[in-house]
């Protein structure tokens, strides 16, 4: 699973200190689902702790007791199963709890905290990119840069261990046809029926305008990669300046596929490049409520 460094303007813990975070998050991550297998293992091979000849007036009290229990524990021929999943059902779980883990890392640390919106929470992009890539993968979603006095809002930059990859995510609907142009609007069309949508070059623009003023590409020695992305749809490649790659759908399995092959471990040039690009965003945060308390109390206990 991709790690999630920098969520819109939200407070991030990377933000401190990416070097120290990226390999905590690991190692959190490995350490947890070695525990959440063995306690599905055990609960698998547990034995039959209940007999109807051991039958007392008491033991209906207590099997009421255990119905009762968070654990969930039932029974099924006899045996006590205190988890009935199957080992694909407790990984499905497991993706789902770090998915939410790494919206809480990408939104607080110790002393602050931000709010994310409802739609992010249940955006499927931003769950394909943490949930479906490698760990050795750094997502910024939808990050608001600063340069200079003016503040803008990017798409997704992907830092992988050997390049950085800007990504414009185009809305569309399965089957559309985007016709490409040079103008303000592209055409989108399905069915007949017609719309339009903002051309996304100059969202590229932004994103190669603010990668080159903050990174030396000499330095970093990661290779960049500008995409418009339109995994639904079929695209047109006319009026497309040469270094931009379009990503639809004949090819989208395809560039799905070689971002999960990217086996390299993460890599120092790839977090000093996320630390230069961390450094340039925006950030919104309001102080946790139980800090203010707890400062206060420690406060009274000084003056004491």
């Amino acid at each position: 699973m991709a790690q999630l460094i920098k969520l819109e303007d939200c407070v991030s813990r990377y933000e401190q200190d990416v070097f120290r975070y990226t390999g905590q998050y690991t190692r959190l991550k490995r350490d947890r689902w070695n525990r959440v297998k063995v306690n599905w293992e055990i609960d698998q091979m547990k034995e039959d702790l209940y007999s109807p000849e051991q039958e007392h007036p008491t033991k209906s009290k207590w099997w009421k007791r255990k119905r009762d229990n968070p654990e969930n524990e039932i029974i099924e021929s006899g045996k006590v199963r205190i988890d009935p999943r199957s080992l694909s059902e407790v990984k499905e779980d497991f993706r789902e709890e770090l998915f939410q883990f790494q919206l809480k890392w990408a939104s607080s640390t110790i002393r602050e905290t931000s709010v994310i919106s409802s739609t992010i929470k249940q955006d499927k992009f931003l769950r394909f990119l943490v949930q479906e890539l490698p760990d050795n993968y750094l997502v910024l979603y939808k990050p608001i840069i600063q340069l200079k006095k003016a503040q803008t809002q990017l798409d997704v930059l992907l830092i992988g261990p050997d390049s950085i990859k800007a990504i414009v995510l185009l809305e569309t609907s399965k089957g559309e046809v985007v016709h490409t142009s040079r103008n303000r609007f592209w055409e989108c069309e399905r069915h007949e029926e017609k719309r339009k949508i903002i051309n996304p070059i100059s969202a590229v623009q932004r994103m190669n305008y603010f990668i080159e003023s903050v990174t030396d590409i000499k330095t970093t020695e990661l290779k960049i990669s500008y995409i418009i992305l339109a995994q639904n749809a079929y695209m047109n490649r006319d009026n497309i300046p040469s270094y931009i790659q379009i990503v639809d759908q004949t090819n989208y399995s395809e560039w799905k596929k070689a971002l999960k092959r990217q086996l390299s471990p993460i890599k120092f040039k790839q977090l000093k490049a996320a630390k230069i690009v961390l450094a340039h965003c925006a950030t919104s945060a309001y102080r946790r409520p139980e800090w203010d308390r707890d400062k206060h109390q420690w406060d009274e206990s000084s003056s004491d």
